[in-house]
């Protein structure tokens, strides 16, 4: 198989990672819509994330986070989110790089996505909440519902498509 130069992998995980942000982004600003309610699993060891040491010593590798009823403090940047959760009655301020997100779903709508572990951040990506739109200074704007229709409502794995164009 030839090297793949342009990383595609990587562009699309980009792309997923922005879905989240913007996501994010809303919830900050708008709190949770509906019934709508999203399962975050992280790697807990990757750079950037910081959570306390009893969290750490819980969930040594990944962790899944609910966020649905009783979350404070839903601070939403370039390169991750901070929240405050409750985790056996006690409040623990935590935050997740984007990188650092394994996979997130929405089982309101049966809506996931799985990623693999990258290094970014989105300083470069301007979100309009209001318009339902992505700028990227390198390319046009694209609509959430357009990324979205290429995904479809299930769960996407890339090492399934990567294993599946080996054979091709």
């Amino acid at each position: 198989m030839k090297k793949d130069l342009i990383d595609y992998g990587r562009l699309v995980d980009e792309a997923m990672h922005v879905i989240v942000f913007k996501v994010l982004k809303r919830v900050e600003q708008e709190g949770l819509p509906g019934e709508h309610h999203f399962f975050i699993s992280f790697g807990t060891r990757h750079k950037g994330v910081r959570i306390s040491e009893n969290l750490l010593v819980k969930y040594p590798h990944e962790m899944t986070i609910v966020l649905q009823y009783q979350y404070q403090d839903l601070k939403v940047d370039a390169k991750g989110f901070s929240i405050t959760l409750s985790f056996d009655g006690c409040k623990e301020n935590i935050y997740i790089p984007y990188g650092a997100i394994t996979s997130f779903a929405d089982p309101s709508v049966q809506f996931g996505l799985q990623f693999r572990e990258v290094e970014y951040d989105f300083e470069d990506v301007e979100v309009n909440v209001e318009s339902d739109a992505i700028a990227h200074p390198k390319h046009k704007n694209v609509s959430s519902e357009e990324i979205t229709e290429s995904i479809s409502d299930n769960v996407i794995s890339f090492d399934q498509l990567r294993k599946h164009g080996q054979h091709q």
